[in-house]
């Protein structure tokens, strides 16, 4: 009879991973109201939203599933909001993004311990 190891979720895993998903869904509803909002500039909040909206896809599914993968995967989204203020030197925008690229990094140091747990 085979056993089946079921990993405890811990508060930090459950904190972190919220983190990263509220952080990202309201980065995909953002992007889609200023889509709306800002019709000269409408295709690039389009990708935006839409790579938002992948993230928090891989981030409700698989992540929670604690796939390697999924956490590897999340850095991108750390790396595109820190990578804005290469955009937006002067400021503006851009330092919420990389406010926002910092939480994330917590959100996802936070969560490795579940996804690598020491053996």
């Amino acid at each position: 009879m085979a056993s089946q190891t079921v990993a405890t979720r811990t508060t930090t895993f459950t904190i972190g991973w919220i983190t990263l998903l509220l952080i990202s869904a309201l980065a995909a509803l953002n992007h889609l109201f200023l889509m709306i909002a800002n019709q000269e500039e409408r295709v690039l909040f389009l990708g935006w939203a839409a790579f938002n909206v992948y993230s928090t896809l891989v981030l409700a599914l698989p992540f929670r599933r604690r796939e390697p993968w999924a956490w590897y995967t999340s850095w991108v989204l750390v790396i595109a909001f820190a990578g804005v203020m290469l955009l937006d030197p002067a400021g503006g925008v851009g330092v919420w993004y990389v406010i926002g690229a910092g939480v994330l990094a917590v959100g996802l140091l936070l969560t490795r311990s579940a996804f690598f747990p020491k053996k």
